[in-house]
């Protein structure tokens, strides 16, 4: 490990140590460190880009307010009543499959569950030692799928893709590293580089599509599919 990476390490440890956040970095996720009562924290990715995680909140949990010297997205997976502080703006409210939010790098935030019941989240810690990715701008939507952008900036685009029954995207490529989270269960067929996977993929399906190579979604289900869509710039 190189000098410069270490100091990085150390920086996080001391940030995360001294608060309850729900997104841990990528240098200490790996390590298991247990979050806050009553949150559960499964992490499902963690490579030179990202790192995901599947959060649960009892209900009445929450978090202290925080930062971290990273950026991340943040999606409800499950509907629940969230209060939400971000820098300056909180905000009360029963927010749906599919809410994102944008955390900027060292930004106080922090999340509750204001309901009596439980809900999810997929949070995407974007690494600030990744690859830089060369411009990519947004293209337009093949038939029978619909795109929503949600959020675009210096660090991603999250995007919510809609995918009408047994519609399809032709095989193509992006110069940016992207990140899917199925938001609605469903049927789909996977394909990346020259492996095809089939079945049905749950809520909270994460996949990670390295830049550059060739893929595709297809839809093999009989009712429409929603999908976000996370571009790593």
């Amino acid at each position: 490990m190189t000098r410069a990476l270490v100091l990085v390490v150390a920086a996080i440890l001391l940030d995360v140590s001294a608060a309850r956040p729900d997104l841990r970095t990528a240098a200490v996720g790996a390590r298991g460190q247990s979050p806050p009562p009553g949150i559960t924290r499964s992490v499902i990715v963690d490579n030179a880009t990202v790192l995901v995680a599947r959060l649960g909140y009892e209900a009445g949990t929450g978090e202290t307010s925080h930062t971290h010297p990273f950026s991340a997205v943040v999606i409800q997976l499950t509907p629940g009543d969230v209060d939400m502080t971000l820098g300056a703006d909180r905000s009360r409210a029963r927010r749906e499959a599919g809410t994102v939010w944008f955390v900027p790098a060292n930004v106080p935030h922090m999340a509750l569950n204001t309901g009596t019941a439980p809900w999810e989240q997929i949070a995407i810690t974007i690494k600030p030692t990744r690859a830089a990715a060369a411009a990519a701008p947004p293209t337009d939507a093949p038939p029978g799928i619909t795109r929503t952008t949600l959020v675009d900036n210096a660090d991603t685009r999250v995007v919510r893709v809609q995918f009408a029954p047994r519609s399809r995207e032709p095989v193509h490529t992006h110069l940016n590293d992207l990140l899917t989270v199925q938001l609605t269960p469903g049927s789909v067929d996977i394909l990346i580089g020259s492996e095809k996977t089939s079945g049905e993929r749950v809520a909270g399906f994460v996949q990670f599509l390295p830049r550059n190579v060739e893929h595709a979604y297809i839809s093999a289900d009989a009712k429409p599919l929603d999908v976000m869509s996370v571009a790593i710039k």
